[in-house]
C-alpha cells in the first residue's frame, strides 16, 4: 500500500473514534492505538517499544500513547500530535457525521448544510477532507504513524524516531505537561539524544501558494486578580471602598492595552484581554460588595510572568491611587451640601502578589497557617474534580480564604496566576539555533527543487501550542517564582519546568493547511496531506538522523 493510500486508510479510522477534550471519552485514544500498535510488526515484536504513560494525578485516567522505534545511534528525532478534539455540538442534528468524512463530504454536496462561500468553494474543489478532527490534529497524526510504520520496515534505520501522542491540547495540556516525565525515563533508558520534537499542528496561510511552518509558540500567562474592598451601607459609600470601582479601574487601564503588545521575529502579539469579571456578592443587599475577582490573558514572546506580573502590579497600584483620587474629588463636592465636615478617605494603595501575601501570613500565623490552606486546598480540589464548583470559583475561594488568616483587613488587590501555563518558545532561545536555521534552510530549499513548494517560516504559532513544553530556558528563580504564585500548584496543576528545562529541545511545527478549526466546517487540504507534508517531514527525518 503506498502512503497515501495508508495514511487514508489510518485517518478514517483515528477520526472516527470519539475524543472530546477534557472527557472520559478521551481515554479512547488507547482504543485506537492499541490496534495501531498491534498492526505495525515491528512493535508487536517489540513491545518494550510502546506503550500508555498515565498522566499523573488525572482524574480522566487519561495516558500518552507512545512508541519507539530504537535503531542505531542515540539521536532521536519526537513526532507529536494530540489526541483529544473539541465536541461536534455545532454540528446540530448532523453531529454523528463528523466521524465520517466521505459521508460528511457527500451531505454536504446534497445541500443539507448551510455553508459559506469559502467552505461551498472548497467542497467543490474535491480538495478537502471535512470532519472533526482531519484537520486539528487527527489527519497530521496519521502522517507521522504512516511514515513510523514506513521506517520500521527498513532493515538498518540510523537514529531513533518516537512517536509521542498526548491528550488535553485543547484544554490543559495535561498530556504534554506529564510526557515532559516519559521522555526524561526513555531518554535515561536508551541513551537518547533528542535533536528535534516535530510537531504537526495544521498551518494557516497568508498566501494560498506557501506552505507555513513555525519555529516555535506563542507564551500564555492567565493573571488572576481579587480586591477586597472596605463594606459600607450604599448609603454610607464614602466610609467604604467598592471593589468593582477599583477593578474596574485595573481592567479599563489593562484591556487592549498596547504596552503589552510584543513583537519578536515576524511575529506580533495581539495585547490583553479580560475574560472574566464579577463582583463575590452571593445574595443581594445594600451593602458594598467585600471582594471582586477577574482574570485577564496575556500573551507573550520574549516577557517572562514575573516581567509581566511586576508591570500589572504598577498598572494596578496607579489604578488604586486614580480611585482613591475620585473617590476625595466625590466626597468634597458631596460634603459641601454637609453642614458637618466628615470623615475623609485615608487608605493605602496596596497591591500585593499572591505570594507575598502568603508569606506574610505565614509569619504572622506560622504552620497552623500553612497546614489548614492546604487542607482547604485539597478540599476545593476534591469539589473541582467532582464539577460541584468550577476552577475558577475555586481559585477565588483560595484566595478569600487566605486573606481571612491576615490580620490587615484593609482594602486590597491580590494577584496570582491561574491555570494554565505556556511558556513562549522559540528555537533563537537555545544554543544551537544556527543548526536549526540552517536545518529549516534546507528544508525550503527542497521544498522549491523538488516539491514547486515556497515555504513561509512564522517565529511563532500563536494558536497556542503543546511545543511551549518542550524547552524552557529561564532560570531557577523564575521556576520558584512561578509555582509560589501560581494556584493549586501540585496535584492538580504542575509543570515540571526543571525537566523540561534540562532536556530542552529545537522544535518546528509542519503541518498541513487547515481551515475553521472547532467549526463544522473544519477541513484539511488533501495535497498537504497526502504529498506535500508528508514529503517535508521525512526530508526533516531524514537530514537530521543521517
Amino acid at each position: 500500500m503506498n502512503l497515501k493510500d495508508r495514511i487514508e486508510e489510518i485517518l478514517l479510522e483515528y477520526v472516527a473514534i470519539k475524543t472530546h477534550t477534557g472527557t472520559e471519552l478521551e481515554i479512547n485514544n488507547e482504543i485506537f492505538f492499541k490496534r495501531w500498535f498491534e498492526s505495525v510488526p515491528y512493535l508487536k515484536e517489540n513491545p518494550e517499544y510502546c506503550g500508555f504513560y498515565p498522566v499523573k494525578n488525572d482524574y480522566l485516567n487519561r495516558t500518552c500513547p507512545w512508541a519507539l522505534l530504537k535503531g542505531n545511534g542515540n539521536d532521536t528525532v519526537i513526532l507529536m500530535h494530540h489526541t483529544d478534539t473539541v465536541d461536534v455540538d455545532d454540528f446540530g442534528a448532523f453531529k454523528d457525521l463528523a466521524y465520517q468524512p466521505y459521508t460528511l463530504e457527500k451531505f454536504m454536496k446534497e445541500g443539507n448544510v448551510e455553508l459559506d462561500d469559502a467552505a461551498r468553494n472548497d467542497l467543490a474543489s474535491e480538495e478537502w477532507m471535512f470532519g472533526r478532527g482531519a484537520s486539528d490534529m487527527k489527519g497530521g497524526g496519521c502522517i507521522h504513524l504512516a511514515l513510523f510504520e514506513q521506517y520500521c520496515q527498513q532493515q538498518e534505520f540510523n537514529g531513533n524516531l518516537l512517536i509521542l501522542a498526548v491528550p488535553d491540547e485543547e484544554n490543559l495540556s495535561a498530556g504534554m505537561r506529564s510526557a515532559a516525565f516519559l521522555l526524561k525515563e526513555l531518554r535515561e533508558k536508551y541513551q537518547l539524544e533528542y535533536k528535534l520534537l516535530l510537531n504537526v499542528e495544521p498551518h494557516e496561510r497568508m498566501d494560498e501558494k506557501n506552505i507555513t511552518i513555525y519555529d516555535g509558540s506563542v507564551g500564555k500567562l492567565m493573571p488572576v486578580f481579587l480586591v477586597r474592598g472596605k463594606l459600607s451601607h450604599v448609603g454610607q459609600i464614602y466610609k467604604g471602598l467598592n471593589p468593582i470601582h477599583l477593578l474596574s479601574a485595573i481592567v479599563r487601564k489593562t484591556e487592549i492595552n498596547p504596552d503589552f503588545i510584543e513583537k519578536d521575529g515576524n511575529t506580533i502579539t495581539p495585547p490583553p484581554a479580560w475574560l472574566y469579571f464579577k463582583d463575590r456578592k452571593e445574595i443581594y443587599d445594600v451593602s458594598l460588595p467585600l471582594y471582586a475577582g477577574g482574570y485577564m490573558s496575556v500573551l507573550s514572546l520574549t516577557s517572562s510572568p514575573k516581567e509581566i506580573l511586576s508591570r500589572l502590579k504598577v498598572i494596578s497600584k496607579e489604578a488604586f491611587n486614580d480611585v482613591l483620587a475620585d473617590m476625595k474629588k466625590s466626597y468634597e463636592t458631596y460634603n459641601q451640601g454637609l453642614a458637618g465636615s466628615g470623615e475623609g478617605i485615608e487608605w493605602e494603595p496596596k497591591v500585593k502578589f499572591y505570594s507575598e501575601i502568603y508569606a506574610e501570613i505565614s509569619a504572622e500565623r506560622g504552620e497552623t497557617f500553612k497546614q489548614e490552606i492546604n487542607v482547604y486546598q485539597i478540599k476545593l480540589e476534591k469539589s473541582i474534580r467532582a464539577n460541584e464548583i468550577t476552577r475558577v470559583e475555586g481559585i477565588y475561594k483560595l484566595m478569600e480564604k487566605t486573606l481571612e488568616y491576615g490580620s490587615d483587613l484593609s482594602p486590597v488587590v491580590v494577584i496570582a496566576l491561574a491555570p494554565p501555563y505556556y511558556p513562549s518558545t522559540n528555537n533563537t532561545m537555545l544554543s544551537n539555533a544556527a543548526q536549526t536555521q540552517e536545518l529549516i534552510d534546507k528544508l525550503k530549499a527542497y521544498a522549491a527543487e523538488e516539491m514547486r513548494q515556497e515555504i513561509y517560516t512564522q517565529n511563532y504559532f500563536t494558536g497556542i501550542s503543546d511545543l511551549s513544553y518542550a524547552m524552557f530556558t529561564l532560570d531557577q528563580e523564575d521556576i520558584e517564582y512561578i509555582s509560589s504564585n501560581m494556584l493549586f500548584w501540585g496535584d492538580m496543576y504542575y509543570i515540571p519546568l526543571d525537566i523540561i528545562k534540562e532536556q530542552s529541545m529545537p522544535v518546528l511545527n509542519v503541518g498541513p493547511w487547515g481551515k475553521d478549526l472547532h467549526k463544522y466546517t473544519e477541513r484539511v487540504f488533501k495535497p498537504d496531506l497526502f504529498d506535500h507534508t508528508p514529503k517535508l517531514v521525512d526530508y526533516l527525518i531524514k537530514t537530521i538522523l543521517n
